[in-house]
């Protein structure tokens, strides 16, 4: 009998779990390639930033990702994602957790602002310092849900 109870209080522990899962999409920045820029050098100027994310509630995909460039307020480039989730799995809120790589074509060269965005400063990043560059990830799913970015360290620029 108590173990009948336990195995019936987990399963009940499950199926809250799963019914209200987190709908805010994570990110996390496993690596930014190259690690110099050459604004003025068209071969050498494109980062690929990689990312690990995870979706509660499976909606990432058709969702957005911004990628700021903390050198200077407005350098936001915006990436559509495609879909990831079968649309069953999004209208069951299966959560869904994998790696994009994300591409930012043409960095050019920016004059470092006297302080860091605000996307960016909300991420623990400081004012920008010349000869370098920081970019900030923002995942935001199909609902619009946002969620805490995650940032790279930083890069040199030439």
């Amino acid at each position: 009998m108590r173990a009948t109870m336990l195995a019936a209080l987990g399963l009940v522990a499950a199926l809250v779990a799963c019914a209200d899962p987190d709908p805010v999409p994570a990110v996390t920045i496993t690596a930014a390639a190259p690690d110099t820029l050459v604004p003025a050098d068209d071969y050498r100027n494109d980062l690929t930033i990689s990312v690990d994310y995870a979706d509660g509630d499976g909606d990432l995909g058709r969702g957005r990702a911004l990628v700021h460039d903390c050198r200077a307020d407005g350098l936001i480039t915006e990436l559509a994602l495609p879909a990831i989730a079968s649309d069953e799995a999004v209208a069951a809120g299966v959560a869904i957790s994998g790696a994009l790589d994300l591409r930012v074509n043409d960095v050019g060269a920016v004059a470092p602002a006297a302080a860091a965005p605000a996307a960016c400063a909300e991420l623990g990043v400081g004012a920008p310092a010349a000869g370098t560059a920081i970019f900030c990830v923002v995942l935001i799913d199909a609902a619009g849900h946002a969620g805490a970015g995650d940032c790279t360290a930083p890069l040199t620029v030439r």
